[in-house]
This record gives C-alpha cells, sequence and structure tokens, in this order.
C-alpha cells in the first residue's frame, strides 16, 4: 500500500490507526510473563470447549455460584481485543472454573490443566485494567457516522502518557507499557504527522491541542492559514477563468460586427462625472480591494476560530462546520476535505462482511447491479 500510494502521487498515506493499536497491543502480549499467562488461560478455555462434559459441569457451578452463565471465550490471533475478552471471561468466572476442575466427573481429565494462582489474576487483573483504554479507542475509531481522522492524534497521546510505566506498577505491568510505547511512540511522523495535526486542529473538539507546545500550536495554525490563502487563490483564479470563458465566446460576433463598421467613426463613452462627496472623500474612502486580501481573510478566519468556544465531546464537527461555514467560507472548505478521511479501514472491511452475508449458497444467482444495490441499501438506511 505504501507503494502504491507513493508511485500514484497520493499523499500523505494515513496508515488505519485500528491496525496500528493491534500492533502495539500485539507486542505487549508478547511479553513473555504475559504469553506464558495467556497460554494458561488459553488451555483452560480449550479444555472446557473440546468437552461437553466439562461444560455442562461450568454451568451447573455457575448456577450454584449465582455467576452469569458466559460460556469460556477463546482468543484468535488477529483481533487483539478477542484476548481481552478472554482473559475478562477468566477473571469473572475463576470461582466456577476452579470448582468444575475439581468435581469427580472431569478431575482425571483435567489433571494438565492448571488455573492461575494468586500471582496470576493479580497480573491478569493487572493487564485487563491496562487494555480497557486500547479496547475503547478502537471502538471509537471504528465509528462510520462521524469523523475519526482528528481522533488519531489524541487517541494516541492519551495512550502514550497511559503507557508510560510509573513507580507503583508490577514487573509484568511495566515490560508490557514498555513493548507497547516503543511499538507505537515512532508511528506516524513527517508529513502524516503534520497532515494528522492539521485535522485535529480542524476539529472544533480538539483545536486546542493541549499536547503540543506553544510553539508547536502557533506552526500548525500557520500551515492551516496558509492552505487557506492558496485555496482563495485557486478558487479567485477559478473564476477569473470562468469569466474570461464566457466573455471569449462573444468574440466572435464582436469581431464579424467590427468588420463590418470598420467605416463607421469609434464612439468613446464619456467619464463619469464624480459626486461632490467622491471629489472631496474619494482618495480616503477607496472602495479598490486592498492588496493580499486573500492572506487577511485568511488570517482573519484562523484568529476569529481560535476565539471560538471548544463544543462538546459527543459533538458532531462536521455538523458546526455547516453551521458555521458563511462565518469561515475558507476554514469550512479545508475542514470538509480534511475531515472526510478515515481513521481506519474497519468500515470498508465490513462492506466485505456485508457483502458475504448477502450473496451465499441460497442466493447465488443475484445479479451483480441488484448486490450493488443491497450493499447500499443495507449500508444507507436505518430498518
Amino acid at each position: 500500500m505504501d507503494v502504491a500510494v507513493r508511485e500514484a502521487g497520493l499523499k500523505p498515506h494515513i496508515k488505519c490507526f485500528a491496525h496500528t493499536i493491534n500492533l502495539a497491543t500485539q507486542a505487549g502480549l508478547g511479553v513473555p510473563r504475559v504469553a506464558r499467562l495467556l497460554g494458561q488461560v488459553r488451555r483452560v478455555a480449550a479444555f472446557f470447549h473440546r468437552s461437553s462434559t466439562a461444560t455442562a459441569v461450568l454451568m451447573s457451578k455457575q448456577k450454584q455460584l449465582q455467576l452469569p452463565s458466559h460460556k469460556l471465550i477463546m482468543d484468535v490471533t488477529t483481533p487483539w481485543n478477542s484476548t481481552l475478552d478472554m482473559l475478562a471471561c477468566y477473571l469473572e468466572q475463576q470461582a466456577a472454573i476452579a470448582a468444575a476442575l475439581t468435581s469427580p466427573e472431569i478431575r482425571q481429565n483435567a489433571r494438565s490443566i492448571d488455573t492461575l494462582d494468586s500471582c496470576d489474576v493479580r497480573d491478569a487483573e493487572d493487564l485487563v485494567k491496562l487494555l480497557h483504554p486500547l479496547k475503547t479507542a478502537t471502538t471509537v475509531l471504528c465509528e462510520e457516522k462521524s469523523p475519526t481522522v482528528s481522533l488519531i492524534v489524541p487517541l494516541k497521546s492519551m495512550i502514550e502518557q497511559n503507557m508510560t510505566p510509573n513507580d507503583g506498577d508490577s514487573t509484568t505491568v511495566a515490560n508490557t507499557k514498555t513493548a507497547i510505547l516503543t511499538n507505537i511512540a515512532n508511528r506516524y511522523s513527517g508529513d502524516a504527522f503534520n497532515y494528522l495535526l492539521e485535522c485535529t486542529v480542524l476539529d472544533p473538539r480538539f483545536r486546542t491541542l493541549p499536547q503540543l507546545d506553544h510553539d508547536q500550536r502557533e506552526a500548525v495554525f500557520l500551515r492551516v492559514q496558509n492552505k487557506a490563502e492558496q485555496l482563495l487563490q485557486k478558487q479567485t483564479t477559478a473564476e477569473e477563468r470562468e469569466e474570461g470563458a464566457a466573455g471569449g465566446a462573444h468574440c466572435p460576433t464582436h469581431g464579424r460586427e467590427e468588420a463590418v463598421r470598420d467605416d463607421e467613426p469609434e464612439v468613446t463613452e464619456p467619464a463619469p462625472i464624480k459626486t461632490a462627496l467622491e471629489d472631496l472623500l474619494g482618495n480616503s474612502f477607496s472602495t479598490e480591494p486592498e492588496e493580499s486580501n486573500s492572506s487577511k481573510q485568511a488570517e482573519r478566519e484562523v484568529e476569529n476560530y481560535r476565539k471560538e468556544a471548544s463544543i462538546p465531546l459527543s459533538g458532531c464537527p462536521l455538523k458546526w462546520w455547516q453551521e458555521h461555514c458563511s462565518q469561515y467560507p475558507l476554514l469550512s472548505h479545508l475542514a470538509k476535505a480534511c475531515l472526510s478521511v478515515p481513521a481506519t479501514s474497519v468500515p470498508s472491511e465490513r462492506i466485505f462482511s456485508t457483502a458475504g452475508d448477502i450473496v451465499n449458497a441460497q442466493r447465488s444467482q443475484l445479479l451483480p447491479e441488484n448486490v450493488d444495490m443491497l450493499i447500499f441499501l443495507k449500508k444507507n438506511m436505518a430498518v
């Protein structure tokens, strides 16, 4: 994908942040102590999945201990959050698991199965607490109905702060934090990170950029102002070209008329007569546009935008820009272009899953155009 983006001249390339979180978390879960702990939990869950007798005994123990009747979860390789769910489910059911493994019905077959001791349970509880914010961040990023690219910088900063080891951490937690922090710290740099900062500053929820110092914030706003100036210049140039094209369409007619009337005398219109007020104050109050108007307009919009109050985190930035587009015509155009970039590839990958649900053995004769329409309706209609 990197090569494709580079060869196509499409930049910057914003990589899927959910995949970035997955890679960093997998690095943390690969710490030897954590890997051994997960291996123990995985063997317990696999034992109850394989044996219907063990499952029945576990369910009876859950009822006796008044625990939720949840089946133990087995994690899968790709989505790391399944490992977190497996660990959380084990901690929830550990009393029922211990009781079931010591019951006469399955004791003989469960001799090779070891439950977690008190130290393991403490580490497991710390890991669940540590990884829960990462799961929440992944869920937020996979939202399909609100902008997500502006979330990358705030969430990355939050993860880096939470993954910084402190004196109260156990050895297991400290090593896990270090592995995650090392993996995610160097993600997004150069032009991609600058673009993400610009997207963040154009989101009225996060424009204060508290994770940056004063000089860095000023540099971000200056880049946004320069882009607004370039946008206005492009709009002005396009308008001038359209006016020129519209005027040029009548040139041939005028040329023929002039050829016919070459012998007629040229008529010049008299100069307009100035009013008394124009004669007195015309030089002081000229209606001519000032030079570098685009620079002043962009600077004024950025200055006023920075004075606006931040909207709640539950608010929609696109709706805010829609309501303020007349006040910020340049910045609203930039915001619409930047905030439309998705932070993850999850929504597009979900479309393949939807297509798999629609096209199956019982509906294999669907025409391609009908499949397209069904997918579109599924993704856009609230039923």
